[in-house]
């Protein structure tokens, strides 16, 4: 292994507005590759963002393995405001035409969007004086109309959010109670977290933006709007965790479904479920429209490799990233798992340029 090249690369990132960074890859339950640059220390927290959905999507296919939850079930059964939805169409708002569905959520095809301002949701703050909980959240959340009709595109949104509320119904539990006893205990993972402790907080690396000259500047470290309320549970961007607590959730789900301690988390069907891709049709369209995943479809929660054109990793690699810079990548057919963290939040470069840099010298340096 030759990993050079990659070691320059992430030092080199600091000319690229990346202060610090840190990646972890791991093959075979077995850690080969870490580096972490600037300032930090490598036992820092990050804001995931939506890294978080690997973990979420990691409890929900358990769910489904246990018979609580199904792909076919209208999301009504479990939050019923979804019951009668409707659809912003041109100038006029009708009734949906389909039954939004567990799985439409799993891939983004709910047709929601990202938009906390809108009325009901704003409402339900004011009322609830900011301590709404995750199936409150969600079921305002059917109150806007949809950009489509469900099944019928792709639209990066609360989705997962609402997917976290109908698990919590489905199982009776709150979303962080599902995701400790059924994976982050039985993997001994010990800090990734929707509730983070004080340590923890005081571990959180440096945080960065770009303001609207494209400089970098520093962001206050508890700016995640959806942690803001403390009984509400994002499952699609709540948790904080370390490189070294993610990296055993990805090795996990990058060895059939068994973690380094050798705790089964999922089955190999659930994982290939996962990374088979959804988006057909006028979804695949909207998904290409996502630029900076190039030969990548979408899948159950997670991007997965379906062009080998387009990047030295095998068709089936899967993962995801977080709108402050993280990403996750799992290999089943070698048993690669990476982990890379990074905290400049909405930096456009870090998605289409630096994580597939990332990925393609990894394989480099694994001489594969």
């Amino acid at each position: 292994m030759r990993f050079e090249k990659l070691t320059n690369y992430l030092e080199q990132l600091r000319e690229e507005k990346v202060p610090d960074c840190d990646l972890a890859v791991w093959v075979d339950h077995a850690p080969v590759y870490r580096h972490w640059t600037g300032c930090l220390k490598g036992n820092e927290t990050y804001w995931l963002h939506s890294a978080t959905k690997v973990l979420t999507m990691t409890v929900a296919m358990q769910l489904m393995e246990q018979g609580k939850l199904r792909l076919e079930d209208p999301v009504a059964r479990y939050l019923p405001a979804f019951a009668h939805v409707t659809v912003q169409d041109g100038d006029r708002v009708r009734p949906a035409k389909t039954v939004m569905t567990v799985q439409h959520l799993m891939a983004m095809q709910g047709g929601l969007d990202y938009d906390f301002e809108a009325p009901a949701i704003q409402r339900l703050l004011r009322d609830s004086h900011g301590d709404a909980d995750t199936v409150q959240m969600a079921q305002c959340y059917a109150v806007k109309p949809l950009h489509f009709d469900p099944g019928l595109g792709f639209r990066y949104s609360l989705c997962h959010d609402v997917l976290g509320a109908v698990m919590e119904v489905a199982a009776g539990k709150p979303l962080s109670r599902l995701a400790q006893e059924q994976v982050l205990d039985p993997l001994g993972i010990g800090d990734l977290t929707f509730h983070p402790t004080g340590d923890q907080r005081a571990r959180l690396a440096p945080y960065y933006g770009l303001d609207e000259n494209k400089n970098l500047v520093s962001l206050p470290q508890g700016l995640n709007a959806v942690c803001s309320m403390p009984r509400y549970e994002s499952g699609g961007g709540g948790l904080m965790g370390s490189v070294d607590s993610y990296i055993l959730l990805a090795d996990a789900l990058a060895n059939d479904g068994v973690g380094k301690n050798g705790a089964r988390i999922l089955s190999r069907a659930s994982i290939d479920a996962l990374r088979t891709n959804r988006q057909t049709g006028p979804a695949a369209e909207d998904f290409k429209k996502v630029r900076h995943k190039v030969g990548y479809g979408y899948g159950l929660g997670v991007r997965t490799l379906i062009d080998p054109a387009s990047s030295r990793s095998p068709v089936g690699e899967f993962g995801w990233d977080g709108a402050a810079g993280a990403w996750v990548m799992m290999d089943e057919d070698h048993h690669i798992a990476a982990f890379y963290a990074q905290h400049v939040l909405d930096y456009a470069r870090t998605y289409y340029e630096f994580h597939p840099a990332i990925r393609d010298l990894i394989y480099e340096g694994l001489e594969m």
